[in-house]
This record gives structure tokens, C-alpha cells and sequence, in this order.
């Protein structure tokens, strides 16, 4: 997989939203519209009911296929790194979810999703696939043998995290743990989920992309990543 081009394809506004492919292969592959993946975070108060709706119109509008992958995993893992008990964490960690779920589902109801088009997973559902233990070993090997793609892992997670303090590095390893669990789909949705491709779209940049896109070998070569945001 080539590295995306600077400067990469400009912003093109496509219905209820504005899209900037990564490179000029994620926007063939938008453009192909076979499958996309829209990632939905817990607790991420971006993802609002009303978000999820839209979102959900316009990927039926554009691709052949959507599945929405929600996390439900480590979250609890994170909040005990902050700080919580054990007991707090997970009860925090299951009200995220259940919000979620909430979130989306009414949102599938709105918009009428054809359940034979559009689905809807968990990516712990997701962990005892095939695929997905294929992609994850391969991942695993990659970030165990690449300086590089181990630092820019690290990086990600402490660009997401911000200044909080981390003194026992129980943050960082938190979040590694989350990005290792969601990194499959970042790098190769057509093999786990078996569709020809695949485009993922997320409302905002996630830095661990430019590492992967020079070289990684887990890499798909049919894999891209759009950035979908409401116009400002």
C-alpha cells in the first residue's frame, strides 16, 4: 500500500456531509461503494442519536453494504487506569454500552435500515471470527517487529489521551490495549468481514493511519478511510 499523497484528495461534499478520501485509493474505493465501516466510540458524546441517524442515511446512500462497529471492549480497562475501582469501572463501562446501543438502535429505527443491507455489530462479537484472529496475529507480528509502527501506536494513544498524567503508564498501556482490538478493521475489514472492500469512516483523522498506509504488511490493498464530517 502506498503512502497517501501530499496533499491528499480535497474535501467533496457528498450529501449531508463533507469526505476527504486518505489517499487516492481510498477515494476510488469510496467512489466503488461496496462496503463501509462507521465507527461508533461509547461515551463519545459526538455520537448522538440524531449523528448516528445521519450517518446511517447517507452510508446507505453511497455504499452497497454498511456495517456500524460500536467498542465495547477495555473500556472498563480504561477507567481503572484513571483511577476507579474495579466495581465503578465496569458499572461505568456497562452504562456506556447500554447508551449506546440505545443510541443506535433507535437510530436504525429511524431511518428504516435494511437489515439486509446494514448491520450492526459489537467488536466483541467480532473477536471470535476467523478473520478477525487472522488479521489480529498479523497485526500483532507487524507492531512486535516494526520500531516504527510500536512508537507510532504509542503516539496514537497519547494524542488521544492528551495531558493527562500518567506516571505508571497504566493509561498508555489502557489504551493499547484498545487501539490492538480495533486496529483489525483499521487495516483490513474486507478479510474479517469477507466483503471485496472496504471504506471506514470516522469524523476524525486517527494519527496511527500515516505508520500503517507507508508499509505495513497487515495492510489490505483494498482497504481505505475516508474522514466524514458535517459541513462547518
Amino acid at each position: 500500500m502506498p503512502s497517501p499523497p501530499d496533499p491528499r484528495p480535497s474535501i467533496e461534499r457528498h450529501g449531508d456531509f463533507d469526505v476527504q478520501s486518505f489517499s487516492d485509493t481510498c477515494h476510488r474505493l469510496f467512489l466503488r461503494g461496496e462496503h463501509a465501516l462507521l465507527g461508533v466510540s461509547a461515551g463519545n458524546s459526538y455520537f448522538s442519536q440524531q449523528r448516528i441517524a445521519r450517518l446511517l442515511a447517507w452510508a446507505q446512500e453511497h455504499f452497497a453494504a454498511v456495517d456500524l462497529l460500536y467498542v465495547d471492549v477495555h473500556i472498563d480497562t480504561m477507567h481503572m487506569a484513571s483511577g476507579c475501582s474495579r466495581e465503578h469501572a465496569a458499572s461505568r463501562a456497562a452504562r456506556a454500552v447500554r447508551d449506546v446501543r440505545r443510541r443506535v438502535r433507535r437510530a436504525m429505527e429511524a431511518t428504516a435500515a435494511d437489515p439486509d443491507r446494514v448491520r450492526v455489530r459489537a467488536l466483541s462479537e467480532c473477536a471470535g471470527l476467523p478473520g478477525y484472529q487472522a488479521v489480529v496475529r498479523r497485526v500483532d507480528r507487524d507492531i512486535a517487529t516494526d520500531e516504527r509502527l510500536r512508537q507510532a501506536c504509542e503516539e496514537h494513544v497519547r494524542h488521544l489521551l492528551g495531558p493527562r498524567p500518567d506516571p505508571d503508564g497504566a493509561l498508555l498501556r489502557a489504551g493499547l490495549a484498545y487501539l490492538r482490538a480495533e486496529l483489525p478493521f483499521l487495516v483490513n475489514t474486507p478479510d474479517i468481514l469477507g466483503v471485496p472492500s472496504s471504506v471506514v469512516c470516522y469524523h476524525a483523522e486517527l494519527p496511527v493511519l500515516s505508520r500503517l498506509y507507508e508499509g505495513a504488511s497487515c495492510f489490505h490493498p483494498r482497504q481505505g478511510h475516508v474522514i466524514i464530517r458535517p459541513p462547518e
